[in-house]
C-alpha cells in the first residue's frame, strides 16, 4: 500500500498538465468570478442569519441556550449550501477534463510527450478538482463562525466536508472516465447536470417511501432508509442530529444487518457514504490510466467499438424525406436535435417513464385501502325524514341491520372524542365509511335504536397528502429537466456555429437576423414540446379523476388534489419559462467564443434565477395569510408548481386552507390565477425585450468575435 500511495504521489508535484492548468486557470477572470461568488453567498447566508437572529431577540443578545440553537442552524444551511455549489460547480471544472484538451487539438500532442497514463489522467483530474477543493478549504474560516456560540460540533463540521470532498472526487472520476472512454463530447457538462438533478432528487423521493426503510430488532422501522447512504443530502441530515431522521445504531439492528457492510451502512450513512465514494472514484479511475494510450490510437467510440466486437452492423438505412417548415431554420433545431439514437431513447424514455408514473399515481389514489371494521354505511345510509341508519354488517341474516337514531344516540367521527350528533353525521355521511356501532336493546334483549356509531373514513392505497407529495416531487423533477435541456441545446446553438464553420455560410445567404434569431427560438421552444406535455399530462388526469369524484359524491371531505386552474397555468408557465430559458442560452452562446462557456454561464444564471425566485417565493409563502402571498409566489415557476399542486404543505394559510372559510380560499385562488397570467405576461415583454436585443446588436457581436 505504501508504494502505491508513494507511486500516486510522485505524479502530482512534477506533473506539467496539474502546474499548467492550475497556473493558466488561476489567472482566468471567470474562474476568479467563481471563487468570489462562492465565497460571497457563503458570506451572504452568514450574515443574514445573523440579521434574523437579531430581529427575531429584538436586538438583545439572547441566552446562550438561544445562541447555540441558532449557531446550530446556520451550520445546517451553510452545510446544504455547500454541498449544494459543489454539485453545482464540480462537473463545470471537471467535465471537459480531456474533452477540452480535445477541442483545442492538443489532446494528440500530449499523447506524444514522455508523459505516462497515470500523469495525464491525475493531473487532468486533480488539476480540476484542486479548484473544487480550494472552494472547500476557503470556505473552513466562515464554518468556524459557527463554533462561536456553540451547538456545533466539529466532528459534524468534518463530516460535512468530507460529504463534500467525496462528492467533488466521484464527480471528477466520473468526467474522466466518460471522456476516456469516448462516452462524453462538450455536452458532458449538461448530462451531468441531468443525472445529478433525476439522481438527488429521485432518491430524496424513494426515501419517503416506507417500502426502503429497513426494520429494527424491535420490529420498528428505521426513520433512514437504504437510500440515505447513497444521496449526499440524506447523509448530510443524518449528523444534525434531527430526531425524526436519526439513524440506528448498530445494537438496534437485527443480527443480518449487523454484519459488514451492511451494519456502516445502516448505522453510519455519511461515513458510508464517504468511504464508498472515494473507493469508486478509485475504481473508475484504474481503467482510465490502463486503457488511455490504446483507447486514443482508435477513432471508434465505446458502442462502436462493442459492436465491432460482437460483430454487429446496423446496416444501410434509408428513410422518407421530411417536410421542412416555412422557417427551415426552426425546423432544424426542432428536428434535428432529437433525431439521433441517443436523443430519441432519452426523449421518449422521459415522456414515457414520466407518464407512467403519473398513470400509477392516479391509480394507487384511486384505489381504496383496506377499512377498519367490516361494517359501513354510505351516502344513503342515513333516512332523515325518518331517522333510521343503515349499517351493512356481514355475517347478520339479511347482511343490513336497520334501526333508528334517537336524541341520546352518540355520533362519533374517527378517533375524535367529541359526539357530533344527529346534526353532524347528516353533514359528515358523504361517501363510505366503515362503522363500529352499539345497539341499545331493552330489557327483553330487543334491538331498539342505535346506542352509538363512531365511522372511520376508508383510507386509500396512496393518501391524497402522499399523491401530492410525490407529484409535486415529479413535477420539480421534470421542470429541472426541461429546463437543462433547453438552456444546453440553446447555449450551444450558436458557438456550434461558430466552430464548425456553418455560421459563416449562414451569414452569406439572404437569411436575416431576425429570421435567424427567431428560428432558433421557435425551434428550440418545438423541441421541449414533448416533454413539457408530461407534466401537463400528470396534473391533468388528477384533475380529470377529481373532476370525477365531484360528480359522484364519493368522498367524504372533499378537496382537489390538484387545483383545477392549474391546466391553464402550467401548460402557460412551463412554456415561457422554457422560452426564457431557451432565449437566455442563445444570449450567452452569442457573446461567448466557446460551448463549454456559453453552457456554464447559462446552466448557472438558470439555476441562481430559479433558486432566488423560489427562496423567495416560499418566504412570502410562509409569511403569513395575506392573499397577496399567492400573487406574489405565482412569479417563481417552482413557487408556482408548489402552490398549485400541494397548497395544502406550502401555502395553507396563504390559501386559507387551514381554518378559512371558503370564499377566503376562492378568493387566493381568483388572486393567484390573474397573478399567475400577468406573470407569464411580463415573461413574455422580457424575452421579447432580450429578443429585440439580439436582433439589434447580432451583427457587431458577431463582427467583434471575428477579429
Amino acid at each position: 500500500m505504501l508504494g502505491i500511495a508513494d507511486y500516486f504521489w510522485r505524479l502530482l508535484p512534477a506533473n506539467p498538465i496539474l502546474l499548467r492548468v492550475i497556473a493558466t486557470k488561476s489567472k482566468r477572470r471567470f474562474d476568479l468570478f467563481v471563487r468570489c461568488g462562492y465565497l460571497g453567498i457563503l458570506v451572504a447566508i452568514v450574515l443574514f442569519a445573523l440579521a434574523s437572529g437579531a430581529a427575531s431577540t429584538g436586538g438583545g443578545a439572547g441566552s446562550l441556550g438561544d445562541l447555540a440553537k441558532s449557531s446550530a442552524q446556520l451550520f445546517q444551511t451553510l452545510s446544504y449550501a455547500q454541498l449544494a455549489l459543489v454539485c453545482f460547480l464540480a462537473p463545470i471544472f471537471t467535465a471537459g477534463a480531456i474533452t477540452q484538451e480535445r477541442d483545442s487539438q492538443t489532446y494528440d500532442i500530449l499523447l506524444a510527450t514522455p508523459l505516462t497514463n497515470g500523469q495525464i489522467v491525475l493531473g487532468s483530474m486533480l488539476s480540476r478538482l484542486f479548484f473544487v477543493i480550494a472552494l472547500l478549504v476557503s470556505g473552513i474560516p466562515i464554518f468556524s463562525i459557527t463554533q462561536i456560540f456553540g451547538g456545533v460540533a466539529i466532528r459534524a463540521i468534518v463530516q460535512s466536508f468530507g460529504l463534500a470532498a467525496a462528492t467533488a472526487f466521484i464527480t471528477g472520476s466520473l468526467a474522466m472516465a466518460i471522456a476516456v472512454f469516448k462516452v462524453g463530447t462538450r455536452r458532458t457538462i449538461f448530462s451531468f447536470y441531468l443525472f445529478i438533478v433525476v439522481y438527488m432528487v429521485g432518491t430524496f423521493l424513494l426515501d419517503n417511501l416506507p417500502f426502503f426503510h429497513f426494520h429494527l430488532a424491535s420490529g420498528a422501522l428505521s426513520s433512514t432508509s437504504w437510500w440515505t447512504s447513497f444521496n449526499p443530502f440524506l447523509g448530510l441530515r443524518t449528523i444534525f442530529n434531527d430526531q425524526k431522521y436519526l439513524p440506528p445504531d448498530i445494537g438496534q439492528l437485527p443480527a443480518e444487518l449487523q454484519t459488514w457492510p451492511f451494519g456502516v451502512m445502516c448505522s453510519r450513512p455519511a461515513a458510508f457514504y464517504t468511504g464508498l465514494m472515494f473507493f469508486l472514484s478509485f475504481v473508475l479511475i484504474s481503467p482510465s490510466i490502463v486503457f488511455l494510450r490504446r483507447l486514443a490510437q482508435t477513432h471508434l467510440s465505446l458502442k462502436e467499438w462493442i459492436f465491432k466486437a460482437l460483430r454487429l452492423s446496423t446496416g444501410d438505412r434509408t428513410r422518407k424525406p421530411r417536410t421542412v417548415w416555412s422557417n427551415p431554420i426552426a425546423w432544424r433545431e426542432a428536428k434535428t436535435k432529437g433525431s439521433a439514437a441517443r436523443a430519441t431513447v432519452l426523449r421518449y424514455g422521459f415522456i414515457t417513464l414520466g407518464g407512467a408514473a403519473a398513470v400509477f399515481l392516479v391509480l394507487r389514489f384511486a384505489t381504496i385501502g383496506t377499512p377498519r371494521t367490516p361494517n359501513s354505511i354510505g351516502s344513503s345510509s342515513y333516512d332523515i325524514s325518518h331517522r333510521i341508519l343503515s349499517v351493512y354488517m356481514p355475517g347478520t341474516p339479511n347482511g343490513v341491520v336497520v334501526l333508528p337514531v334517537t336524541d341520546e344516540t352518540e355520533v362519533y367521527v374517527g378517533d375524535s372524542p367529541d359526539n357530533v350528533g344527529l346534526s353532524g353525521l347528516n353533514d359528515r355521511l358523504r361517501g363510505k365509511y366503515s362503522v363500529s356501532a352499539e345497539i341499545q336493546k331493552d330489557a327483553n334483549g330487543v334491538a331498539r335504536s342505535w346506542k352509538s356509531i363512531r365511522a372511520y373514513e376508508i383510507p386509500r392505497a396512496l393518501p391524497s397528502e402522499d399523491a401530492r407529495q410525490f407529484l409535486l416531487g415529479a413535477a420539480f423533477v421534470e421542470l429541472a429537466v426541461i429546463l437543462l435541456v433547453v438552456t444546453n441545446a440553446a447555449a450551444s446553438t450558436v458557438t456550434r456555429e461558430k466552430e464548425d464553420g456553418t455560421l459563416d455560410l449562414l451569414l452569406s445567404t439572404p437569411i436575416t437576423s431576425r429570421y435567424y434569431i427567431w428560428g432558433k427560438l421557435r425551434g428550440l421552444v418545438s423541441f421541449v414540446i414533448p416533454l413539457i406535455a408530461v407534466p401537463v399530462f400528470s396534473v391533468a388526469i388528477f384533475i380529470v379523476y377529481d373532476f370525477a369524484r365531484t360528480l359522484g359524491d364519493s368522498d367524504p371531505g372533499f378537496r382537489w388534489v390538484v387545483f383545477p386552474e392549474a391546466i391553464i397555468l402550467i401548460p402557460l408557465m412551463l412554456i415561457m419559462v422554457a422560452a426564457f430559458a431557451a432565449i437566455l442560452g442563445m444570449q450567452m452562446s452569442l457573446r461567448c467564443r466557446t460551448t463549454v462557456m456559453a453552457v456554464m454561464l447559462s446552466v448557472g444564471i438558470v439555476i441562481g434565477l430559479c433558486g432566488a425566485l423560489g427562496w423567495c417565493g416560499y418566504s412570502i409563502l410562509n409569511a403569513g395569510d395575506s392573499p397577496i402571498g399567492p400573487v406574489l409566489g405565482a412569479f417563481s415557476p417552482f413557487t408556482m408548481l408548489s402552490m398549485l399542486i400541494d397548497p395544502q404543505r406550502f401555502a395553507a394559510r396563504a390559501f386559507g386552507l387551514d381554518a378559512a372559510p371558503d370564499s377566503t380560499t376562492q378568493s387566493a385562488r381568483i388572486s393567484a390565477f390573474v397573478a399567475g397570467i400577468i406573470a407569464m405576461g411580463i415573461y413574455g415583454v422580457v424575452i421579447w425585450s432580450m429578443y429585440k436585443s439580439m436582433v439589434k446588436n447580432f451583427d457587431m457581436t458577431i463582427r467583434k468575435q471575428s477579429r
